[in-house]
C-alpha cells in the first residue's frame, strides 16, 4: 500500500492502488470507491457484485484488470455511502451497501422516491468514530437491492456506486524514517 503524507494531498486516493493517507501518526486513512455495472434490468431483489474499475478505460486491450470491492483485514470503517446513475425503480425500492461486520449504522442505503434514487446519493452519518465496523478479515463488499433495478438509458452505463472510509494502524518505524548514521571503521581516515 502507498501512503500519502500532509502537504501532498493533490487528488482522489487511488483505490486501485490501495493508497491511502497518514493524517495522524500512527493511523492510514483510505477512501476505496467501486461499482457495479448494472447491464439488464434486475428484479425481485438480490446483490450486485463490486469492483475497483482500473484506471485503463479501454474494454479490448486491459493490461491492468479490475479489482474486487475487498476491504483489508484489520480496517475499521467509519462511514460508507452509495448512489446510483442511469438506474430508476419500481416505487421505494432501495440500494444499500452490504458485507460489512457491524451493520448497525454502518451500512448506507439509498431509498428510491417514486421510482428515482436521489442524485444525491445517501451516507451513513460520521460520528466521530463512535459507530465503526472493526473488519477482522479481509471483507468482501457488495450492493443489495431490493425490488427492482430499472436501466433509464440502454445507450449509456447504467451503475451503483459505493464509497467505503476506514483507518488502519501504521506499521511501525523503518530505517528510512531514521538519520542512522554509517558504521566506520577505526583507521579509515585520512
Amino acid at each position: 500500500m502507498s501512503v500519502i503524507f500532509p502537504g501532498n494531498y493533490v487528488a482522489h486516493l487511488n483505490a486501485y492502488r490501495d493508497q491511502g493517507v497518514f493524517a495522524l501518526p500512527g493511523v492510514e486513512f483510505y477512501q476505496m470507491r467501486g461499482l457495479a455495472y448494472v447491464t439488464a434490468d434486475q428484479t425481485g431483489g438480490g446483490t450486485l457484485a463490486l469492483e475497483i474499475p482500473s484506471p485503463d478505460l479501454r474494454q479490448d486491450d486491459k493490461p491492468r484488470l479490475d479489482k474486487p470491492f475487498v476491504i483489508p483485514a484489520g480496517a475499521t470503517v467509519y462511514r460508507t455511502a452509495i448512489s446510483t446513475s442511469n438506474i430508476s425503480a419500481s416505487g421505494t425500492d432501495t440500494v444499500s451497501v452490504s458485507g460489512l461486520t457491524t451493520t448497525a449504522g454502518t451500512q448506507a442505503s439509498l431509498a428510491a422516491v417514486a421510482g428515482e434514487f436521489p442524485e444525491s446519493g445517501a451516507s451513513t452519518t460520521f460520528d466521530g468514530f463512535t459507530t465503526v465496523s472493526v473488519e477482522s478479515s479481509d471483507t468482501t463488499v457488495s450492493a443489495a437491492y431490493s425490488g427492482a433495478l430499472n436501466i433509464v438509458n440502454p445507450d449509456d452505463q447504467a451503475v451503483v456506486m459505493v464509497e467505503v472510509c476506514f483507518y488502519m494502524d501504521a506499521d511501525g518505524p523503518d530505517t528510512d524514517d531514521y538519520a542512522i548514521q554509517y558504521k566506520t571503521e577505526a583507521g579509515q581516515g585520512y
